[in-house]
């Protein structure tokens, strides 16, 4: 088992270095739904980890989530690439968890190295690199270039931030 987690943990790995697609990732529900409580038990050991309000915080990252991959799944099913959408949610969420990961031991590490605009550009940087990932991933699920999954990322990250805007004061201050 811990053999196949390993195998899994290299994927989401070659997918975020855009060596790989979804294609590498096993069809399977149960799967996603394994990836899904991953991400959201790292939710809540980032957020205690980091100190912030973790139950108002993990709610809004999951509305903002829940919303992403609903839009992603419109856009799939509108390509007649329906079968592919377990594949594809499990990448995204299984390569957020990785870059969450990463965040997390920058958040914690580098402070102690570097000043804290420096670990706040680290971490933009990293951030930001999750955008391209995404949109490979929803290229290779759709089957067109890199670039037409980049503007769909973009795009869906413009409706995100759109949401983000609008519930943010129903949440008091989360970000």
């Amino acid at each position: 088992m811990i053999d196949g987690v390993l195998t899994l943990f290299k994927v989401f790995i070659e997918i975020i270095f855009f060596r790989k697609g979804p294609g590498g990732i096993p069809h399977s529900p149960i799967l996603l739904l394994m990836v899904s409580a991953f991400w959201c038990l790292f939710g809540i050991v980032a957020s205690v980890v980091i100190e912030t309000n973790q139950r108002e915080g993990l709610l809004f990252d999951l509305i903002l989530a829940i919303a992403g991959l609903a839009i992603y799944a419109l856009i799939i099913n509108s390509f007649g690439r329906s079968e592919r959408i377990i594949r594809c949610f499990t990448a995204i969420l299984g390569c957020s968890v990785i870059f969450s990961i990463i965040l997390l031991l920058v958040q914690v590490a580098l402070p102690a190295v570097l000043t804290s605009d420096a670990t706040g550009l680290a971490m933009q940087i990293i951030w930001l690199w999750s955008i391209p990932v995404e949109g490979h991933i929803i290229s290779r699920t759709i089957d067109r270039q890199w670039v037409f999954g980049f503007l769909i990322a973009i795009a869906v990250l413009f409706v995100q931030l759109q949401l983000f805007a609008y519930l943010n004061p129903m949440f008091g201050s989360v970000a």
